[in-house]
């Protein structure tokens, strides 16, 4: 639908699930695609993966670890080097502060992890981003955050944080950045398929699915087509929206099978 050609692609968290889907689409538009990862291994083999898949694709990879700043500038400095700076960001990555503990029992430690991770690192690919492409022209940046941003999920405060902040920075973002000629949206999605689903039992699919009003859970590739149109020529004013993707999760006052 989207013709990428001559344009670069920074996916950030790209290795697996919804931000390899989300490069895929890309690669399959044209774009140079950076795939990046935590570690060598798991890029590399994403990347490899992906030529495969898409042969007349155009792959190149990075690793660096987003809740360390020295190694997202050392990155971008490499990326320079290698003529692969964004023209589109997608800030995919995420902790997903997955814990045993509620509030109460939080340790500092663990909530400032995840906040560096999801909102200081996006921040700083972000600005390091950007202040190629206002030099250039312009350009795109999209993250995707969560519906976690305004309905919380229970014992994860840190990540619940974190979205709502990046709703805020995604905000602040467009404004700010508008004059150079970049556009900045993002993604809330709610239920999203990946191979995680496999491991929880037929009845928890069967309520998730249940009090879902789509009656499924959203698909990469969905999401992956909308990175897409936001990422185009095709959406020249559309700047600082937050685009929510889960099947009519959030507009529901209470799920399906709690209605009275």
């Amino acid at each position: 639908m989207f013709d990428f050609s001559a344009r670069t692609v920074l996916v950030t968290g790209s290795t697996a699930n919804l931000g390899y889907s989300i490069a895929r689409a890309f690669a399959r538009s044209g774009a140079r695609v950076v795939v990046h990862g935590p570690n060598d291994r798991e890029t590399d083999q994403a990347a490899a993966r992906l030529k495969e898949e898409v042969p007349t694709a155009l792959v190149e990879a990075i690793s660096f670890d987003l809740g360390q700043q020295t190694q997202i500038d050392e990155a971008f400095v490499t990326l320079e080097k290698r003529g692969l700076l964004p023209d589109i960001l997608i800030n995919n990555a995420a902790h997903l502060g997955l814990g045993k503990s509620g509030f109460l029992e939080q340790t500092p430690d663990f909530f400032r992890e995840v906040i560096e991770v999801n909102l200081f690192g996006t921040f700083r690919c972000s600005q390091l981003s950007a202040q190629g492409m206002a030099k250039r022209g312009g350009g795109a940046i999209i993250t995707i955050s969560s519906l976690a941003g305004e309905r919380a999920i229970w014992s994860r405060s840190g990540y619940n944080t974190s979205k709502a902040a990046l709703d805020g920075l995604m905000r602040s973002m467009a404004l700010d950045l508008a004059p150079h000629g970049i556009r900045v949206n993002s993604i809330s999605p709610g239920y999203v398929w990946t191979p995680r689903w496999n491991a929880l039992s037929p009845d928890v699919i069967e309520r998730r699915k249940h009090n879902i009003p789509a009656g499924e859970p959203t698909r990469q590739d969905e999401i992956a087509r909308t990175v897409l149109f936001l990422a185009s020529d095709a959406a020249p004013s559309l700047t600082g929206a937050g685009i929510i993707i889960d099947g009519g999760l959030s507009v529901q006052q209470v799920p399906k099978d709690l209605s009275i």
